[in-house]
């Protein structure tokens, strides 16, 4: 099985499938750049989250009405209006850069879109083709939705500019200032959010094209684009792509299209995958530094400034950590770093969230990853613990003092261990005995007797295991939730792709063959390269036929996967040596 994971291409295909709605507008695609990033889906703008061009989390450019030929494209939903017209004349797509092959009458067109210090979108014609590029501006936060907003621009020579953005494209451009009512969002109405706004059109590039190419750029002020491109330059196969998306100012960005900021419990989750795995040692010591030297009585910021609400964000860094010494244990930097590390493990037994009692850390309600009121998991959850043995493990081998001795908090662990359910409590004091996929931690880490292990190996297959991940409750419990609805569903069924590394990692070091452990993998591995459009994202619904759902593209279910990945192909060298 791991020969199936070896190969990684450069692009995705899709074919004329893509000429329906539905399908359509399911592949949502994502290119980020520096500040920059780019997301709408092949129908045009079905979230409020989508734009050609958004900057710093600001949409610019929303769209393009484009006719050509007298035939109109406009993509997207207009009040009743879907982009059904639109879709039938794509012939086949790609990804990456995102490409279109369309037949427009006697014209055959590949558009592209790509970022190269801002946007640029291409059309290589074969054939004669009269063009009218409508840009459909707004400028808003990613987050909001507002009509009417103003939009004036100012003409120069080879387009227009507004604000610090220029427009420039080889056709003549003229100003014909034009509102495009009710743009409407169906996958916010799906959530029940009925959602709409005005669009502005300053104007239009026009002209007639033979057998030759044109290009609209959109960059702003503080960046000169290189010319027009010839020829796409060659892009990373989809899994390094994957594993920079979510990579932005020299950090890791939880996901998109609403966690683009920096959270420390994502941040160091992430980072053996996203950047150890491609020995990006410098990135990642950058980051240990800043949160480090961040750390405030024993945490560190869950995110990014001054935010300290997260008991498991300084333990998930000593998990990092433990990934990093595995090639760089005599580095300079580790020495750096040993008296902040020394002031955060003596530290993190007591804080205001956090406490030592009898070896095992309690924290307070809302503070591990499973973080809504729905799941509030005050006391002692087995993650947390488990992972605290891992911190202490690792300082002891530094020669940190440290407040506890590991083996003593080992000793303590076996209290998890639930008899009447065959797994692990998912908390002690108070006992919550629900069947949750916090535990694989613990036996990922070998924390629990082989023969117990294995036990609860089974109730977790038998309960948890879905082809994308692992449910967050089982389906029998009190609370479940089998489809995503918010805060109520999210830690009490839903799905999450990261802790599929979590469940092989458990199964290895319980006796089953690397090869074998793969195949968990393969599901993730084709939904990446079809529906994910090269991303995979937060969460899937718990119930069958487990749809996507949450953010897109989230950090930490890329970088866990290619964590799980990596880790059986290394189990068979020639497979690793082929890739």
């Amino acid at each position: 099985m791991t020969s199936l994971l070896a190969h990684v291409p450069d692009q995705i295909w899709y074919g004329p499938e893509r000429s329906h709605t539905a399908l359509a507008s399911s592949r949502e695609f994502l290119m980020s750049e520096d500040t920059f990033f780019c997301s709408t889906s092949w129908a045009g703008n079905s979230r409020r989250h989508h734009g050609l061009f958004i900057d710093d989390g600001r949409i610019i450019l929303s769209a393009l009405h484009e006719t050509i030929n007298e035939i109109s494209l406009l993509p997207g939903w207009w009040g009743e209006r879907p982009p059904d017209e639109m879709l039938q004349y794509i012939l086949s797509t790609r990804l990456y850069p995102v490409t279109q092959e369309l037949s427009l009458q006697s014209a055959l067109i590949t558009k592209t879109i790509d970022l190269d210090h801002g946007l640029f979108v291409r059309w290589e014609v074969d054939g004669t083709a009269d063009f009218t590029i409508r840009p459909l501006m707004i400028d808003r936060n990613i987050h909001a939705c507002e009509s009417d907003r103003s939009v004036f621009v100012t003409p120069v020579q080879d387009g227009y500019t507004w604000n610090k953005y220029h427009f420039r494209c080889q056709l003549p451009f003229t100003i014909n200032h034009i509102p495009y009512y009710h743009a409407r969002y169906p996958k916010d109405t799906i959530q029940g959010k009925d959602l709409t706004e005005t669009l502005i059109s300053p104007g239009y590039f026009s002209g007639t094209v033979t057998d030759a190419s044109i290009e609209l750029q959109v960059y702003p002020d503080c960046t000169i684009p290189p010319p027009s491109r010839v020829h796409t330059t060659q892009s990373p196969d989809l899994l390094t792509r994957a594993s920079q998306l979510c990579l932005l100012n020299g950090g890791i960005i939880a996901g998109y299209h609403w966690f683009i900021q920096e959270w420390g419990r994502d941040t160091f989750i992430s980072m053996p995958g996203l950047l150890l795995s491609r020995g990006k040692y410098r990135e990642a010591e950058h980051l240990f530094r800043k949160f480090l030297k961040a750390q405030k009585g024993g945490l560190i910021p869950n995110r990014i400034p001054d935010s300290y609400n997260s008991s498991d964000a300084p333990l998930w860094l000593f998990w990092a950590l433990f990934h990093y010494l595995q090639t760089h244990q005599n580095s300079p930097f580790v020495d750096e770093i040993l008296p902040d590390l020394e002031t955060l493990i003596s530290a993190y037994p007591d804080t205001e969230i956090t406490h030592l009692d009898k070896d095992l850390i309690t924290v307070t309600s809302g503070t591990t990853w499973m973080d809504t009121p729905y799941t509030p998991r005050e006391g002692k959850p087995v993650e947390i613990n488990a992972l605290w043995i891992l911190a202490l493990e690792i300082c002891d081998y530094l020669e940190i003092d440290i407040p506890v001795s590991p083996k003593r908090v080992r000793s303590a662990y076996y209290a998890y261990w639930n008899e009447n359910t065959g797994c692990l409590f998912d908390v002690l004091d108070p006992d919550d005995p629900s069947v949750r996929p916090n535990q694989l931690i613990a036996l990922s880490l070998g924390l629990v007797p082989f023969d117990e292990g294995r036990k609860a190996l089974v109730r977790i297959q038998n309960d948890l295991l879905t082809p994308y991940g692992l449910r967050s409750l089982a389906p029998h419990s009190p609370g479940y939730l089998g489809t995503y609805t918010g805060d109520a569903s999210y830690h009490n069924g839903m799905v999450w792709p990261w802790f599929i590394s979590w469940y092989i990692d458990a199964q290895i070091q319980y006796g089953e063959s690397p090869d074998r452990a793969s195949r968990r993998l393969l599901p993730l591995w084709h939904y990446f390269f079809t529906e994910g459009a090269g991303m995979l994202p937060e969460l899937f619904n718990g119930d069958f036929p487990h749809a996507p759902a949450g953010a897109i593209c989230q950090a930490w279910s890329i970088a866990e996967f290619i964590r799980a990945r990596n880790m059986v192909l290394s189990y068979n060298p020639q497979v690793s040596e082929e890739k």
